[in-house]
């Protein structure tokens, strides 16, 4: 069906088992493979062309033979949903390519193309694509004329290593699936499945696959990681832009100005999607380091596999360095990706206005500062969009879109084509400090300031964010960002935000004292020459002391040893603020929907996928609990846990988060 096999089970029906809805009952499907594809009264074999994912792969492996096109790529990526194979992919799998290599395609949800599924024994042959169904077809007559064997996976033991072999390797995967099970319990839920299919029959298999699927789609972790798939496909869907009949320009050639750390990494995104680049620096030195970075971007590439050398060369070759907006006239889109300098990023939007086609779209990836500001010395100020990547920006998947009152539909439009064109996922926000991401968590790092100021330990509080599922803590994040860094970003939401901000002394002194984490070899950690972490709590005791004595003076709970807090009250402490951000964020009208923010919070900052996102997370705890917590918390240590009216409103009137403001008044930054 349009060029592919299958790509999988309709997931919009997993969808409304995770939501409590009715769905479609497929419980008996598998009777139906078993019955009549696998072992009824005709040969079947699987055609596939491009994909065979998930379920599609499953139809394939009961029929008793495949046949797939060179450009084919198979496999089960159920765990990524939080579920499992469930028309016995458990049990098929493992007999036709081994246990190893099954359970890293399902584990790892690891899919394989058509040359290594002919060498493992997944596919029969490998046809071109217009031969396809003639082969699928013969092979069906050699089989029905028993000129070729009838095999049926579901029966098939010569891959299956012997029992005492195959305990060990379980074993082996269900120590990595024990270490998530609190919180994903789908990967050991799948090798309860595959083992007792390998123990005691692939019929036995069967029944506990079906039970462990209804156990898996019920979790927490299915209900977040199906609702994060979907709200990070519905990101690109803006009322008032991708409605009104409106099409994206394509984007041939893209100007990016400054190619420190960030303008190379945008360059490097586009030439790997095919869109040529014009890099510009200011002189030799800095233009030639730019290009280095953008060919080692692509040399990294190639040294994981992802790459050949000759795509590299390809690549590096459409982008042209630059040391004056000459070749500007010809660009679709200039980014400007400088030091946040205002003074600085508007004269370069002057001087890109004057070089620059009337309709390229002009852009800043700045991260901070408002873009109207950025735009004061141009004579069509609405020109101007925000286009804020997050780095590394050829690594990164998150496309943050800022647009004022005053921005063109069209615009919006074209720029959201490019995030197609590069392979981001784009999210449409308003015009404010931090815009959404930075924004939402600017009360992350600076309520975990106030555990230090109150006596907590920071390593503890990293240890306990990690386990709740964040890429590392806010304080390891910090020295990986780096100190001064934290400090410049931070000034910009006391300024702001002054009402609800916490302001810590810990941060500011490490930064006097070049401790700027792993650029100067310490922060709150010691870096080894491999900028490998370890805990300094003697380097940093003097540094912690003086915080907690500055503190003293204004955290007026401060007197007295701190309560014991569990795991769970530190992630409630520093997680709960940046719910109640998010709210804001909401009632504002800075995003379009709440799922926005969902997907903007795991893409950008780590937020864990199988909690959903920050909005969603929030709707499992409760709008009364984080609210009550707050307000308590507010009364104590100020401001930055007074709970904003939105969450308020939806406590009261116990009402999710994610439903928005009832419509009133148009208050909104978009």
């Amino acid at each position: 069906s349009k060029g592919k096999f299958s790509g999988g089970f309709d997931i919009t029906q997993l969808k409304l088992r995770t939501e409590g809805k009715p769905a479609p009952n497929v419980a008996d499907f598998n009777a139906v493979l078993n019955a009549l594809v696998e072992a009824g009264p005709k040969p079947t074999v699987a055609a596939i062309e491009n994909l065979a994912l998930g379920g599609g792969l499953e139809l394939a492996m009961a029929c008793n033979a495949r046949v797939c096109t060179p450009k084919a790529q198979l496999g089960l990526p159920e765990l990524q949903l939080g579920v499992i194979p469930g028309f016995g992919g458990t049990q098929r799998l493992p007999r036709l390519v081994g246990l190893p290599k099954a359970l890293e395609m399902i584990m790892k949800s690891k899919s394989v193309k058509a040359e290594e599924a002919l060498k493992l024994g997944l596919v029969d042959q490998v046809v071109p694509a217009q031969s396809l169904l003639a082969a699928a077809m013969a092979l069906a007559g050699d089989i029905a004329a028993k000129r070729a064997p009838r095999v049926m996976a579901f029966y098939r033991s010569d891959k299956i290593p012997d029992d005492e072999s195959s305990k060990r390797i379980i074993a082996g995967a269900r120590r990595q699936a024990k270490r998530v099970k609190s919180v994903m319990p789908h990967p050991w839920l799948c090798l309860d499945a595959i083992e007792a299919g390998l123990m005691k029959g692939a019929e036995e298999g069967l029944k506990v696959e079906r039970v462990s699927f209804d156990k898996a789609v019920s979790s927490a972790a299915c209900k977040g990681l199906v609702h994060f798939f979907f709200a990070s496909r519905q990101t690109a869907t803006v009322p008032g832009v991708t409605d009104v009949g409106l099409t994206p320009r394509k984007t041939a050639t893209v100007g990016v100005v400054g190619g420190g750390l960030m303008g190379s990494g945008i360059a490097t995104a586009c030439v790997m999607n095919g869109v040529a680049v014009v890099l510009k620096e200011i002189n030799q030195k800095f233009l030639d380091a730019g290009m280095g970075r953008v060919r080692a971007n692509l040399a990294s590439a190639v040294k994981k596999g992802r790459l050949t050398q000759a795509r590299a060369d390809a690549m590096f070759a459409l982008c042209r360095p630059a040391l004056t907006y000459d070749d500007f006239g010809k660009v679709d889109m200039a980014i400007e990706a400088v030091i946040e300098n205002v003074e600085l990023k508007q004269k370069i939007f002057a001087d890109l206005e004057a070089a620059c086609r009337p309709d390229a779209i002009l852009s800043t990836n700045t991260s901070t500062i408002d873009i109207t500001k950025c735009a004061a010395k141009m004579r069509a100020p609405e020109r101007i969009v925000g286009a804020h990547f997050f780095s590394p920006a050829h690594v990164m998947q998150l496309f943050e879109i800022i647009r004022t009152e005053h921005t063109p539909p069209q615009v919006l439009c074209d720029t959201l084509g490019l995030s197609k064109q590069i392979k981001k996922t784009p999210v449409v926000v308003g015009n404010c400090t931090g815009f959404a991401v930075n924004r939402v968590f600017f009360p992350y790092t600076m309520s975990a300031c106030l555990l230090l100021d109150l006596g907590c330990d920071p390593y503890a509080v990293d240890g306990a964010i990690k386990m709740f599922g964040m890429p590392m803590g806010p304080f390891r994040l910090n020295d990986l960002v780096g100190t001064d860094i934290g400090v410049h970003v931070g000034k910009n939401f006391v300024e702001d935000f002054p009402d609800r901000v916490y302001e810590s002394k810990i941060i500011p002194s490490l930064m006097e004292a070049n401790r700027l984490g792993e650029k100067s070899g310490a922060g709150f950690y010691a870096f080894d020459a491999k900028r490998r972490a370890s805990p300094d709590p003697e380097g940093i005791a003097p540094f912690l002391a003086a915080s907690r004595a500055a503190a003293a003076h204004t955290l007026r709970s401060s007197q007295g040893p701190l309560p014991a807090m569990t795991q769970n009250d530190i992630v409630e402490m520093i997680f709960f603020p940046v719910v109640n951000e998010a709210c804001r964020c909401l009632a504002e009208g800075v995003v379009v929907k709440a799922g926005d923010l969902d997907a903007a919070a795991v893409l950008g900052m780590g937020f864990p996928a199988f909690r959903g996102g920050v909005v969603h997370w929030g709707d499992q705890v409760g709008a009364r609990r984080i609210a009550a917590r707050l307000r308590e918390w507010s009364t104590r240590y100020g401001g930055i846990y007074n709970p904003c009216p939105y969450l308020e409103d939806c406590a009261v009137q116990n009402r999710k988060l994610a439903d928005g403001p009832i419509p009133g008044p148009d208050r909104s930054k978009l």
